[in-house]
């Protein structure tokens, strides 16, 4: 059953049981390693679990860009292949080595500089302190292999390999679980390093896990005149994960400068909860990386229940599991603390913080997986402001809020959080399935099928792009007409929808839909992806067939390599495409004007997303035609240009 069918037929329970064990495996292996990790570390020293803590925030943000760049590479290798552009793909994987190298020496120098600061910031105890400069400046300043593996990581994803990454992240987790006891103890006649042993550990499995990506995960750099431009592509599609990453990083750091103030004790009780909350948090997280795509599939086919099934089905799941979490921070925190530490002050205040945050695991069900809900339906802003809010708006404040009223109060801050993230969630979801998308049924199926493939004599393909209101559909069916050839328009979206199982409405409105924030994470979204992928593989099929004109959809991109392509561009003044939107379409003075804007830009931010490439630039395009002279004479010129093709290309 390939996976099409599996997301649309299968039972939601079957689909998510089965997804989710080898994610849960991958995670349980990097929980496993955090709790030892510390585990060691508190049987070593005391300051050194608050070091940990402290230091925390600094390695999740290496992550964030870390992981970011990697995503934004994956992304855009996803979106070129999706169009057949598998040469253009691979020149961004090439970026991906220099761009890490990049990475870790900017963060390698700049925690080298600023550790002592950061520590001074965040304690005021020298052992502690020593502790934090010791650990930060090695985690940082070896890093190298954190970042070449997200980022070869993310490469071999887009490839398909996902199999070699998760074991990469295995073995690296095992590799640095294995040397803890043996460098901060001095085993097997190894030197007693301390906390700097724990350090060494972390950077030797980051190490290990990026040598076994690398044999498939390395491409040879390319030259560097392209690599700003693609850093920049890179970036624009991966920073939103880094921002939203680079949120949970800075409201852990502003809690840990709040609860400092308190003492150094409760710093270690938040870096403990941690701990065990990514234990606790596993099949929750596998809920949220399992829903994506079989959310983003029935989406895009218009199969609404199915995706509502899915939600409720993962949050049911994660309610049992997280039920779990909160049975054993309120009945047992005292052991899940000494698992760590026989500190007497860091216990007396863990036991009180478990049990409120342990409180907190029921809604943060539906606070963590609303946001990946919407991001798979497409809904960027949703999701991300869902992700603000929690991260950036409760978190800090209502922390600081909260201790205003003494420690114990403090921990209120998780459980309010959770809660407020949710009713906001909830209410965002509700105004989602009150859209008209949603609301509407899907049409059904023309009486007399779907339009088939119109076979062709071999000769010419004529793809037009144009500017809305310069009448290029309507010049485009006059020239198929006149050639004797088919005309492909709406024709071409339903033929992609039956060809992939999606709704018609969804693939013909992606570009109308991009919202003009967000746009890039929009169109990058699962759903749309899949849409996109699927008219690219019926251009290509409706070029196999012959002659013919297609109107849109980046045709003359997707055919870029087909030597009977002529790409056609055509515009007109701007007055001119206002009075012909507001003669065809009836719209008034202002809505002509707003309609060809949004247009215009949906268009233009579409076929960028698509090629890379400016979508008015005349160097792009066989021909660039100004139609305010008469639809009639510009589909003569287009013909008498198709008869005499041998001629020079260029601007009319």
């Amino acid at each position: 059953m390939d996976s099409s069918q599996l997301f649309s037929s299968e039972k939601i329970s079957k689909i998510l049981l089965r997804l989710a064990p080898p994610v849960m495996l991958a995670q349980l292996i990097q929980a496993l390693y955090n709790i030892i990790d510390s585990f060691f570390i508190g049987r070593y020293s005391s300051s050194g679990l608050t070091a940990l803590s402290i230091v925390y925030p600094v390695q999740l943000l290496m992550i964030a860009f870390a992981v970011g760049s990697g995503v934004g590479i994956n992304t855009v290798m996803a979106a070129k292949r999706g169009v057949g552009a598998k040469d253009e793909a691979e020149e961004y994987a090439r970026v991906g080595t220099p761009l890490a190298l990049l990475l870790w020496g900017l963060f390698a120098l700049l925690f080298w500089a600023l550790m002592p600061f950061y520590a001074k910031m965040s304690t005021d105890s020298p052992t502690v302190l020593s502790d934090v400069v010791r650990y930060g400046r090695i985690v940082c300043v070896f890093s190298l292999g954190l970042f070449l593996e997200s980022v070869w990581t993310k490469i071999l994803q887009a490839d398909g390999d996902m199999k070699t990454p998760m074991a990469a992240q295995i073995v690296g987790a095992l590799v640095n679980i294995l040397l803890d006891p043996l460098l901060i103890f001095g085993l097997l006649g190894l030197p007693k390093m301390g906390i700097s042993g724990a350090a060494v550990a972390t950077v030797v499995g980051q190490s290990a896990a990026a040598l076994i990506v690398m044999k498939k995960g390395f491409r040879r750099p390319s030259g560097l005149r392209e690599f700003p431009r693609r850093v920049g592509k890179i970036f624009r599609l991966g920073m939103p994960n880094i921002l939203m990453q680079s949120a949970y990083t800075f409201y852990i750091l502003g809690l840990n400068l709040i609860l400092s103030e308190f003492s150094d004790a409760a710093v270690t009780a938040l870096g403990l909860y941690y701990k065990w909350q990514s234990f606790f948090f596993i099949p929750l997280s596998a809920m949220q990386t399992c829903i994506v795509p079989v959310v983003s599939f029935n989406y895009a086919a218009r199969r609404i229940d199915r995706c509502k099934k899915t939600l409720s089905a993962s949050v049911g799941f994660g309610l049992v599991f997280m039920s779990l979490g909160t049975l054993c921070f309120n009945c047992f925190p005292t052991p899940l603390l000494r698992v760590f530490t026989s500190d007497a002050s860091v216990i007396s205040i863990g036991r009180v913080g478990l049990r409120f945050t342990g409180i907190s695991f029921l809604p943060m069900v539906t606070s963590l997986i609303f946001p990946v809900f919407f991001q798979a339906v497409g809904k960027s802003l949703k999701s991300s402001l869902l992700t603000v809010i929690r991260n950036v708006v409760l978190f800090v404040p209502l922390g600081w809020l909260f201790s205003r009223f003494g420690l114990d109060l403090f921990w209120l801050t998780f459980p309010v959080t959770e809660l407020v993230t949710t009713v906001v969630g909830i209410l965002f979801y509700r105004r989602f399935l009150n859209s008209e998308y949603v609301r509407t049924p899907a049409p059904l199926p023309l009486e007399d099928g779907v339009p088939a493939l119109m076979p062709s004599h071999p000769g010419v393909i004529i793809t037009i792009a144009r500017e809305h209101g310069s009448s290029g559909k309507q010049i485009g069916k006059l020239v198929a007409e006149g050639l004797g050839i088919p005309f492909y328009y709406k024709e071409m979206i339903a033929l992609a929808a039956h060809e992939s199982g999606l709704d018609r409405e969804f693939i013909s409105d992606i570009h109308k839909n991009s919202p003009d924030i967000l746009r890039d994470l929009y169109l990058n979204s699962s759903a749309v992806r899949m849409a996109i992928a699927a008219q690219a593989k019926i251009l290509r099929k409706i070029a196999d067939c012959g002659s013919c004109v297609i109107v849109g959809r980046a045709a003359d991109y997707v055919l870029r390599d087909r030597p009977d392509v002529i790409r056609v561009f055509i515009h007109a003044p701007r007055a001119y495409r206002i009075r012909r939107v507001m003669e065809v379409y009836g719209d008034s003075l202002k809505e002509a004007k707003r309609n060809i804007r949004r247009s215009d830009k949906a268009r233009s931010s579409y076929y960028r997303h698509i090629s890379g490439r400016r979508w008015a630039d005349a160097r792009h395009y066989t021909l660039s035609l100004d139609s305010s002279s008469g639809v009639r004479e510009m589909a003569d010129r287009l013909l008498a240009y198709v008869a005499t093709a041998s001629g020079p290309s260029g601007t009319i």
